[in-house]
Order: structure tokens, then C-alpha cells, then sequence
């Protein structure tokens, strides 16, 4: 690959963003330690709990395919979480002209 090739291919992968969304199945006992991991993590958050049934809705931001892939995997191996399951996935090529509730973030 060519210097310039290599340049313009990096280039447009650092301004993508992988934005998923994920549903995780934790042990109900679990719920406390699990919320407490994700807390440093950046881009995860918590969207949605479900206390009792140890349900949780997770956004997940990462810049890389990679990034995203490690994440998931981070979060299956934490200990109570009982599946992981990624229910959307979208690459967003331009992430500084995202819309937020209707009104651009640019």
C-alpha cells in the first residue's frame, strides 16, 4: 500500500464511530458489581435496568470495529453477566454531525 493510500485509509477510520446497543443478562445478585464495572469504561453506559430481572440496555461508542468487539467481550466475561447480545450495530461516518434529539451537535 502506498504511503497516501495508507494515510487516507487511517484518516477516514479515526472519523468513524461504532455506535452499538446491547442487551445484557446479569444475575440479579450480580446487578451492583456489574453496574460498578461499567462505570470507568468509556463510551458504555447504562440506558436501561431492570432490577429484578437483571436485565440491562447498554450503549456502547468505540471508535474501531476492534474497540466494539473487545468491549462485548469484556463485559461477557465479567462475572454474573449471563449473556450479551448485541441488537444493533451502526458505523457512523460522520460522528461530528450527529443529531441529537433533534438538533445537530456540530
Amino acid at each position: 500500500m502506498s504511503r497516501w493510500a495508507d494515510h487516507f485509509d487511517r484518516s477516514s477510520r479515526d472519523s468513524e464511530m461504532n455506535i452499538s446497543s446491547l442487551v445484557v443478562d446479569v444475575r440479579p445478585e450480580f446487578l451492583p458489581s456489574v453496574l460498578s464495572a461499567f462505570e470507568p469504561w468509556p463510551g458504555v453506559e447504562v440506558q436501561r435496568a431492570s432490577g429484578p430481572e437483571g436485565k440491562l440496555i447498554v450503549i456502547l461508542e468505540a471508535e474501531t470495529d476492534k474497540d466494539t468487539a473487545d468491549t462485548f467481550s469484556r463485559i461477557n466475561a465479567l462475572e454474573g453477566v449471563m449473556s450479551v447480545a448485541m441488537v444493533y450495530h451502526r458505523i457512523e461516518s460522520e460522528p461530528e454531525k450527529e443529531v441529537f434529539h433533534g438538533i445537530h451537535a456540530a
